[in-house]
């Protein structure tokens, strides 16, 4: 791209060193050849005004596509992100769920086996 933008600047100033160069070896006298000089200054900076006009809409336009690319890819990471957290939410919610439950068969278990012994011992003791 820079080796592109470098010849086609080159090809600019040779052209127009050349232009100068014919100009000032033109058989016209000194007015008429400042007049055309003046002449093509002028048109030389319009047409650089609008490269320059140009350059900027196309500035704004791949910047415009940049910002819209980057916003949906934070959109997309986003998107994943809150998939992901909430798997991991789903996932932590069945893991408390799954140690509730044993908890409470556990529980029930330990109740089941203290209790019966509990029972024996104090009628043992009233005995």
């Amino acid at each position: 791209m820079a080796q592109t933008r470098d010849f086609v600047l080159g090809m600019f100033v040779g052209a127009a060193v050349g232009a100068a160069v014919a100009i000032l070896y033109a058989p016209q006298s000194g007015p008429e050849t400042r007049d055309y000089l003046r002449q093509k200054a002028d048109d030389l900076k319009d047409k650089s005004g609008t490269i320059v006009d140009t350059a900027k809409t196309k500035a704004r336009d791949v910047a415009g596509n940049v910002s819209q690319s980057a916003q949906q890819l934070v959109d997309t990471a986003r998107s994943t992100v809150e998939t992901q957290v909430s798997a991991v939410q789903a996932a932590v919610d069945a893991g408390k769920q799954a140690f509730q439950d044993k908890r409470t068969t556990l529980d029930e278990e330990v109740k089941e086996t203290t209790g019966g012994s509990g029972t024996k011992t104090s009628g043992t003791a009233s005995a």
